[in-house]
């Protein structure tokens, strides 16, 4: 779904992309709920707001996707990931060009991000802006011995050959910030439903080469292991016994209070992350690590160009005009979604699902009506 925001309409997908380090390892699904739940409900009133229909469920009903990011490639690959979504997807040529992009690596340094209250939803009685201050993650300043400036000057490096690798094995035009402004909020991408079935990670390591196999060879056998150990704490549980489930059990800790074993001291999956605050201690505590230059970004770049028409294939996202058939090249007619303008007759369609784009003069006032065939503003 799309959502226009009053003064500056921008195309916001139905889905987001974020790295989070915890510092209280037992608030990150409640952290989670609060996001979404309060997210869905700002757009909720946003659409109001500007007189259109309100979905009321705004993100899907499936499982929260989370991921742990064993390594400091996996981190910097997944960050320029987040920031190169829109460009994978065609909708712009570099990420910068989004409307209304306001996230910037030098945020790393130090400087706020101040965020101005939305002019719906939020009590008017609060504060008109809040400082966000955005840091890097533990395992990429580790990595790059605790320089941010290098950390900056590399992540920016990075992302600029991720988008020359784009633009080279796109064979489609991107979409533009002036169209991504136009596009009408009910509207929905083009793309099929994901197939189920699939083998969804929870974790990444972004090492290749013997380092990587290695990795991998051991986090697969801490979660065969953890499975084969929380089977049988919870038999003994249900015999009324006093289990000790493996490091890593969240929901049995925080909802019934079950003891949990310390993690191996090789574990790395069930390993307790660290804080950038220990990140940081750490390095003063050891200067001989900050020693040796990192190869992170050379490696991610790498993998960047490989994979660019891969990645641009899978996400490649466009949208549909009235009357289209999202699903036409599908012989099963029940997979069909048809979008229509809400005057046009829905009896003759068969498709399972008919989105119905509002008119942009929907309760305007004939005054006020905007020019052109744009969403209000």
């Amino acid at each position: 779904m799309a959502h226009a925001i009053p003064g500056d309409p921008t195309l916001n997908v139905s889905h987001q992309h974020s790295t989070i380090t915890t510092q209280d390892e037992a608030n990150l699904p409640d952290f989670t709920e609060y996001v979404h739940r309060e997210t869905s409900k700002a757009l909720n009133a946003l659409l109001a707001e500007l007189r259109y229909e309100q979905p009321r469920q705004i993100f899907e009903d499936r499982q929260v996707h989370q991921m742990r990011l064993l390594d400091a490639e996996a981190c910097m690959s997944h960050i320029l990931y987040e920031r190169l979504n829109g460009v994978a997807a065609g909708l712009v040529d570099r990420p910068e060009d989004t409307p209304d992009c306001r996230f910037g690596y030098e945020l790393w340094k130090g400087d706020p991000l101040v965020v101005e209250r939305p002019p719906v939803y939020f009590s008017p009685k609060g504060d008109q802006e809040r400082e966000l201050f955005i840091t890097v993650d533990p395992q990429t300043y580790i990595d790059f011995r605790g320089d941010i400036d290098r950390i900056v000057h590399n992540f920016g490096k990075a992302e600029r050959g991720a988008v020359r690798a784009f633009r080279k094995a796109r064979t489609f035009p991107v979409l533009g910030a002036k169209k991504m402004r136009r596009i009408h909020p009910w509207n929905e991408p083009r793309t099929n439903r994901e197939t189920g079935g699939q083998v969804i990670p929870t974790f990444k390591i972004g090492a290749r080469g013997v380092t990587g196999r290695e990795k991998r060879i051991i986090v697969c056998q801490e979660i065969t292991k953890f499975r084969s150990d929380h089977a049988k704490a919870n038999e003994v549980r249900r015999d009324g016994g006093d289990a000790t489930y493996p490091a890593g059990t969240y929901k049995m800790r925080v909802e019934h209070d079950a003891t949990v074993a310390e993690p191996e001291p090789d574990a790395l999956l069930t390993a307790p992350g660290m804080t950038l605050d220990e990140a940081v201690a750490m390095l003063c505590d050891c200067p001989e690590l900050r020693q040796g230059a990192s190869k992170t970004t050379e490696r991610v770049a790498d993998a960047f160009a490989e994979e660019a028409a891969e990645v641009l294939d899978e996400d490649r996202m466009t949208f549909s005009k009235p009357g289209d058939d999202l699903h036409a090249e599908r012989d099963d007619e029940r997979l069909q979604l048809e979008v229509q303008h809400r005057v046009s007759s829905t009896r003759e369609s068969k498709a399972a699902k008919v989105v119905s784009l509002r008119d942009y003069r929907r309760g305007r006032s004939k005054k006020k009506k905007p020019k052109g065939k744009e969403p209000p503003r």
